[in-house]
Formats: structure tokens, C-alpha cells, sequence
């Protein structure tokens, strides 16, 4: 590779997807040959593959040097997949491939055009798709609670098929996170982001790894990572329910008071008494959520994933 190019990374997390190694190398590779101005690295990030994908990797990475291999000893799961293989990106940029190709390597020098523009972070953003239709309305009421309910800041039908720049990946290594949750931190940390739209193919081979557990995994960490709207909403409803008791009982039981008999007198305090103790325990819970955010924000003791080994590295 000559030192005069700049180096472009381009990562891959794979789980599994041995049908897809060799069209994934392939199409990046018929990508870069029209990109002079760039030398390529393709490195598999293999998440414990159990299919045979890691032999695959190894006999790719005996034909080409640029591709290179990263092999875990167990499964980790996407999220951190995905946060480590950008952390360990060697290049002046990293971009992000996933291996369902859904994301067309293609639009890799239109990545490239707006980071040399300026841009730290290039998102790809699919404003069309041709995966199920009712998936993408589920996707597309995601965004809308993440965004507009619990006040977690996304670009709606973002992905993870991005462009980092060499100093955001450097930030990335100084975050020190068991739950990264790469969109909010792109979010958060990026001085400058610059989008591609597309429209998002349909899976060709193989299935996807995503089911409903891992999708919320992935809500649930944004939540849990990113989000003070949740609980400070459920504040508000429970202080409004103790004004309004408050309100009930000087407007209604203290006027009537003479009316009532000892039974409805004390029916009436058990039952508003129990309504405010619950108002009360929520929000003693949603201040413990508070800071247990506030904990996961700052842990960062355990290793993100385990590496077995590597190749070409």
C-alpha cells in the first residue's frame, strides 16, 4: 500500500454470514478499484461465528493482505460489536459495512466525498426501503418515541453504515462503556455530521441476526443510555396527581365533611393515602432510574469483548 494514499478502513461485523465473505469482498473491492487516491483495508469483526464464517475469513485473507480478520471467543452481541470493530479501526477514516449488504457498498465514494469536505461523521440514512414494509413502519414508530417520548436525540432511519473520521475515532477510544450505544454517541460527541440518503435493499442471502430480544436490547440501552425524558415525564404525572388530590380533598371531603360518616371519612383517607404512597414510590423509583443512568454512563471496569485471536493484523 503506498504511504502517499489515505487509508480507508472498512469494517465488517460479521455473526454468521458465511454465505456473504466473498460477495462482501468482492463488492468493496470493485468499489476501490475506481478510487485511486485511497488504499483499503476490509476487516471482519467475527462476533463467535459458529457457521464456519471464521474459515472463510482465514482462506480470503490467504488470497488478499488487505483483508484482515478479528476473531472473539464467544458471542457479545451487536452493540458492542459494532462500537469495538470503530475503536479498532486503524485508518485515516472507518466505514462501517454491514454483511447483509442491505447497505450498498456502492455509495462508499459518495462517503469518502463528504468526509473530504469536511464532515467527522458521514451517517447513511435510509429514507427508503425494500425490507417488509410493516418492519419499516415499526422502525419508523421507533424513532418517533425514541425521538419525541423519551428525548433521545437520533436522526430517524439513521444506521450504523457511517463514516467516522480518524479524530472521532479517537474519542471513541476514550469512552470507556459496557453498554455503547453508537448512535447516541455519534449524537453527543461529533463536531460535524454530514448524511447520504439511500434506499436500503432487501437481505439476499442468509437471516437476519436481529429478533425481537436484540431489538430491545437496542431500545433499551438508548434509554437507558441517553434518555433523562422517561422518568422526569413520569415525575411530572405523579406530582399532578398529588396536586390534584390535594385539590379533592379541600374542594370536595373538607366541605362535606359534616355529611360523611365515619366509614366514608376513612374509606376515602386509606384509599387516597394509598394513591399518594404509589405517587410517592414512583417517583422515589424514577430518581433511582436517575441514577442508575447515571452509573452505567460512567462504568467501564469490564473489558467491551474478548479477542481470540487475529489475522492480517
Amino acid at each position: 500500500m503506498s504511504n502517499n494514499k489515505k487509508l480507508v478502513s472498512i469494517v465488517v461485523p460479521v455473526y454468521n454470514e458465511i454465505s456473504m465473505i466473498d460477495e462482501i469482498y468482492n463488492r468493496i473491492n470493485n468499489v476501490f478499484k475506481s478510487l485511486e487516491n485511497y488504499s483499503y483495508e476490509i476487516v471482519f469483526f467475527d462476533d463467535g461465528s459458529t457457521d464456519g464464517t471464521r474459515d472463510a475469513i482465514e482462506e480470503l485473507g490467504k488470497k488478499h493482505e488487505e483483508v484482515k480478520g478479528v476473531f472473539y471467543t464467544k458471542n457479545f452481541g451487536y452493540l458492542k460489536n459494532t462500537f469495538y470493530c470503530m475503536q479498532q479501526a486503524k485508518g485515516d477514516c472507518a466505514i462501517i459495512v454491514h454483511a447483509d449488504l442491505q447497505n450498498p457498498p456502492e455509495l462508499i465514494p459518495e462517503f469518502l466525498k463528504k468526509w473530504e469536505n469536511g464532515a467527522q461523521v458521514v451517517q447513511g440514512v435510509k429514507n427508503k426501503s425494500r425490507e417488509n414494509k410493516f418492519v419499516y413502519f415499526l422502525r419508523t414508530v421507533f424513532y418517533f418515541l425514541m425521538i419525541r417520548f423519551f428525548g433521545v436525540k437520533l436522526t430517524p432511519h439513521a444506521t450504523e453504515f457511517e463514516l467516522f473520521d480518524r479524530s472521532f475515532i479517537e474519542i471513541l477510544r476514550r469512552i470507556k462503556t459496557n453498554n455503547p450505544f453508537l448512535r447516541g454517541i455519534v449524537s453527543e460527541y461529533a463536531s460535524s455530521i454530514d448524511y447520504i440518503y439511500y434506499t436500503q435493499d432487501a437481505r439476499k442471502k442468509g437471516k437476519s441476526k436481529f429478533n425481537a430480544n436484540k431489538y430491545y436490547d437496542f431500545a433499551i440501552c438508548g434509554i437507558t443510555q441517553y434518555s433523562r425524558d422517561l422518568p422526569r415525564k413520569v415525575i411530572a404525572v405523579c406530582a399532578t396527581g398529588i396536586l390534584a388530590l390535594l385539590a379533592e380533598i379541600c374542594l370536595v371531603l373538607v366541605p362535606n365533611f359534616n355529611d360523611l360518616t365515619l366509614t366514608d371519612i376513612s374509606d376515602s383517607i386509606i384509599i387516597r393515602c394509598l394513591f399518594l404512597a404509589l405517587c410517592l414510590l414512583i417517583i422515589l423509583v424514577c430518581v433511582m432510574f436517575e441514577y442508575v443512568i447515571s452509573i452505567l454512563n460512567n462504568t467501564g471496569e469490564k473489558p467491551l469483548v474478548v479477542e481470540e485471536k487475529r489475522i492480517n493484523y
